[in-house]
């Protein structure tokens, strides 16, 4: 069975002398109110800026002013600072500020930040009375589920949208948006310039005409769109900041020196505006200049994709590539879909000599149809650099349908003048371009046709043009040995792949192809060999480290054996984070605390203070029962991170394993000083209050937290857990059933559901669990609740319909399927149980509590040697797991394997006390 973790802690309250000062500066100068009424003045003629600055003011005066906090967060959401702007909507949430009126800002400004999945948590099951906010929100929904591929639930929300506000324009554009992400681009700017015809002045419909003329590589017809938008509302940001990057893409700088003056104007201190100014000054080749601005801008956000792309971009042109390699990465990871991440990074990748890699970071776009052209320019590159002609051929092929004056393009039509019998003239097209371009993909493509007509000695001499060319040598000797592998000569092949090493000792091409060649010859071992090299030559080689990892463990390696090949890693690289960080969480998923804790401990001391090193450092030494030393850790993580509320409590926590309970309260009670609205502060300060035998102050913690917010639903749960745990079921039920009324949530829910049972209130429960489904049926974690405590009190029918019910609100979620599967095998329905059982491990295949489940199946069925594999995965992926070595046991003992079955029990026999069940580890021994 899977077991659910425990809820999460909370957090905040303010400091008296805060409230002082804030009384006495509330006596002098104009009223809250009065900066309210001139913040609006100020807001209704466009002057976004000051009207933020007055509704500042009137949160200085009175910070529990609602109606100034929203209307803050929606200018800032106005002026294009969508994460401030969620933050003081976010607050105006926890003051009761109007909900119909509020949600719909903070979807949006979730959806500007990218933010998808807290926006489809949050809101995606939110109802609003008001039916055009109801509108606005389904909207937002739409982008959301647009955003992260799910067209379907998509399209549900644009027709709720619709269906609330027939005619609204965000929804029509957003239609058109679905029809575009469905492979309908032209018949969606068709509808478009229809709705233009239309609103002509909505210059929101022009934007999203734009975007999707960009998306069909309409480049001038995108420019001269967003350029109309910004005609029809000259204050609104969005165009400019659309049209910037076209301009700076196309080199137009002097036009992007235009828009940015322009957009200076509407709004200078936006961080946007800084941001391509920072870009504009880049593209002018000042980079000092460029990276003052950026390296400001990424200290204020330092996870934002557009940042991190501005500053790896910086230090690329700095030749500061391994930085940049990095920063585009994290880049990269936060905005999977966005192009230039992608495309900077794939081009540092290749000026770093890892072309495969290269294509591999390119391979998304590559996948899109049509594919951006760009894109497959710089892949068709990249399989050049790797001596992949045919691959860069296809890619070239691509991009002739996508920019037919592009270089690439023309090559493309060479290669098609030669498919269609015209060889020579192709060729001689080939040797021009290739004659009269610094580039290399040209003469790649031309030693490709050379080979494929079997014209060795011309592809030689096109070789040797190669080589002439600048960074044209290792291609060279790549393509020298392709050649002599399609002359079948083996051992040059060799000779030339081994030039290149020699020359580039980390060129993961050329060692690849040569383990490629060991593959062939039937000789794995030197293949590993090969790549081990590779590794001992350039420990941060990640393409071979992952290529000898996926050998290693295809070869079924135990976790001791990748810890070995992590810590030889780290030794040959010893300053590289990435790789101490790895042999870290491979030591805490051992798990070896104390292991993992001495190389945190080295790797901090060797790397300074890095504030994801000292994170692990104090969570392996924790772990480890060093609670001393993960104390100080965690102090001075503190003093790097003192806005982050997790480092607070996992201060209070190293105190508290320590027996330090007095520091454990001062350490949360400064956290709240610095994050007076952290709601998981003032939970842990009311727990470690109650464990500490004091529930009265405890849940005066809980008055305070209920006082700080407005919503009250979040003290008045800390309240009843606090009372529940006091066994005051009665109080605690009221508790949560007025949190319940404010905030309809799941968690919400089930206190009250749980609260109701253990107060023996049964009839109530029941009444609350028909009432709770028919308001929110499709509530997922109320349905699970459900079942697992039909689970538990041994009503296996009623769990079973409960997991179904579950299940059929989500079809893909595994944790239902293994569920039902334990459920089936135990009231003997074990061929329905083994359909559940392999559905769960084919969604979850790495989850050992999965293939143990199977495994139980698989044995009630007789299917003993297909158990014994499965515990046998299981084991390799929990190792320490000892209940699941028992299983193994048992089922090499039914398979009638008994000295296996031995081995296994006496490992476990060793362990005495450690383990609980020893007893019946005893008993089948004694059957041996």
């Amino acid at each position: 069975m899977s077991t659910r973790g425990m809820g999460r802690r909370c957090r905040p309250g303010l400091a008296a002398v805060l409230v002082a000062v804030s009384l006495l500066v509330g006596c002098f100068g104009p009223s809250a109110s009065q900066f309210v009424a001139s913040g609006q003045a100020r807001l209704a003629a466009g002057d976004l800026p000051a009207a933020a600055i007055e509704f500042r003011n009137a949160l200085q005066k009175d910070a529990s002013l609602a109606e100034a906090r929203f209307l803050l967060g929606s200018t800032l959401l106005r002026q294009g600072d969508a994460a401030a702007a969620f933050a003081e909507l976010d607050r105006a949430d926890r003051q009761g500020f109007d909900a119909d009126q509020l949600v719909p800002l903070m979807a949006r400004a979730l959806s500007q930040q990218g933010r998808y999945d807290m926006l489809l948590t949050r809101f995606a099951t939110t109802t609003l009375r008001d039916p055009l906010a109801m509108a606005a929100l389904q909207v937002s929904l739409g982008r959301a589920y647009l955003a992260t591929r799910q067209t379907e639930p998509a399209a549900a929300a644009i027709e709720q949208a619709l269906s609330a506000a027939p005619g609204n324009l965000e929804a029509l554009q957003l239609q058109a948006r679905l029809m575009a992400s469905r492979g309908d681009l032209a018949p969606a700017i068709e509808r478009l310039q229809a709705l233009i015809a239309q609103h002509p002045q909505a210059d929101s419909t022009w934007l999203t005409l734009a975007d999707l003329q960009l998306a069909a590589g309409q480049t001038q017809a995108a420019r001269q769109s967003y350029a109309s938008a910004i005609q029809l509302n000259p204050a609104g940001t969005q165009a400019y900041l659309s049209l910037l990057p076209l301009q700076l893409a196309a080199g137009d700088l002097a036009a992007a020196e235009t828009t940015l003056a322009a957009l200076e104007k509407v709004d200078a201190k936006a961080p946007l505006t800084s941001y391509y100014k920072a870009w504009l000054k880049l593209e002018r080749g000042q980079l000092a200049q460029a990276q003052e601005l950026g390296e400001g801008l990424l200290k204020r956000s330092p996870e934002n994709a557009d940042l991190l792309l501005l500053v790896g971009a910086i230090e690329s042109r700095k030749g500061a590539l391994d930085r940049a390699a990095d920063l585009l990465g994290k880049a990269v990871a936060a905005a999977p879909d966005a192009l230039r991440p992608r495309m900077l990074l794939a081009q540092t990748q290749l000026r770093l000599g890892d072309a495969d890699k290269s294509l591999r970071t390119l391979q998304p776009l590559l996948n899109r149809e049509p594919a951006p052209a760009e894109a497959l320019v710089l892949a068709a590159a990249a399989a050049s650099r790797g001596g992949d002609a045919a691959k860069a051929e296809q890619l070239l092929m691509r991009a002739v349908a996508t920019d037919p004056q592009h270089l690439l393009a023309r090559i493309a039509l060479a290669v098609a003048r030669i498919a269609k019998g015209q060889v020579d003239d192709g060729l001689k097209q080939l040797r021009e371009l290739a004659r009269t371009t610094p580039q290399l993909a040209p003469d790649a493509t031309l030693i490709d046709q050379l080979l494929r007509q079997r014209r060795f000695d011309a592809a030689l001499q096109a070789i040797q043009a190669v080589e002439a060319k600048p960074d044209g040598k290792l291609v060279g000797e790549l393509l020298r040995g392709r050649l002599e592998l399609a002359r079948n000569n083996r051992a040059q092949a060799r000779e030339a792949f081994d030039a290149v090493l020699k020359a580039d000792a980390t060129n993961t091409q050329a060692a690849t192809a040569l383990a490629s060649l060991d593959l062939a010859d039937q000789r794995p071992e030197a293949a590993r060999a090969r790549l081990q090299r590779l590794l001992d030559q350039d420990p941060a080689n990640s393409s071979a480290r992952s290529a000898l990892l996926s050998l290693e463990i295809d070869r079924g390696a135990s976790g001791d054996e990748l810890i070995a090949m992590a810590r030889q890693a780290v030794k040959l690289a010893p300053t590289s984070r990435e790789l101490r960080l790895d042999l870290i969480r491979m030591l805490l998923a051992k798990p070896d605390a104390r292991g993992a804790a001495q190389v945190a401990q080295e790797s901090a001391g060797l790397l300074g203070e890095d504030p994801e090193l000292l994170a692990a450092q104090g969570q392996a030494q924790l772990l480890a029962g060093e609670a001393n030393l993960a104390s100080k850790s965690f102090a001075r993580l503190q003093a790097l991170k003192p806005g982050l509320p997790q480092v607070h409590l996992w201060l209070a926590d190293a105190y508290r394993e320590a027996g330090d309970g007095a520091r454990a309260l001062q350490a949360l009670k400064a956290g709240l000083q610095r994050l007076p609205d952290e709601p998981a502060l003032y939970r842990a300060e009311a727990l470690l209050l109650s464990g500490q035998g004091q529930p009265d102050q405890a849940l005066e913690v809980a008055q305070q937290l209920k006082a700080r917010d407005k919503t009250g639903w979040q003290g008045l749960l800390l309240e009843g857990d606090l009372l529940a745990q006091q066994r005051r079921d009665g109080d605690a039920l009221r508790a949560y059933t007025a949190a319940l009324a404010t905030n309809p949530s799941t968690l919400l829910a089930v206190r009250v559901h749980q609260t109701m049972l253990r107060a023996g209130k049964a009839e109530d429960a029941s009444a609350f669990e028909r009432k709770r489904l028919a308001e929110q049926p499709r509530d997922f974690g109320f349905v699970s609740h459900l079942a697992d405590t039909a689970l538990r009190a041994g009503r296996f029918d009623a769990a079973e319909a409960r997991f179904r019910q579950a299940l059929a609100l989500q079809p893909q979620n595994p944790v239902p399927l293994n569920n039902l599967a334990w459920l089936m095998v135990r009231q003997g329905k074990s061929a329905v149980a083994l359909d559940f059982a392999e559905r769960a491990v084919k969604l979850a295949p790495r989850q050992p509590d999965f293939l143990d489940t199977l495994a139980e199946v698989r044995a009630s069925l007789m299917q003993y040697d297909a158990a014994v594999q499965a515990q046998q995965q299981a084991l390799v992926l929990a190792p320490e797991n000892h209940l699941h070595r028992l299983h193994l046991a048992k089922y090499l003992l039914q398979a009638g394997k008994k000295a296996e079955a031995k081995a296994e029990l006496t490992r476990l026999a060793r362990l005495g006390d450690r383990f609980d069940l020893q007893a019946e580890v005893q008993r089948m021994l004694a059957t041996l």
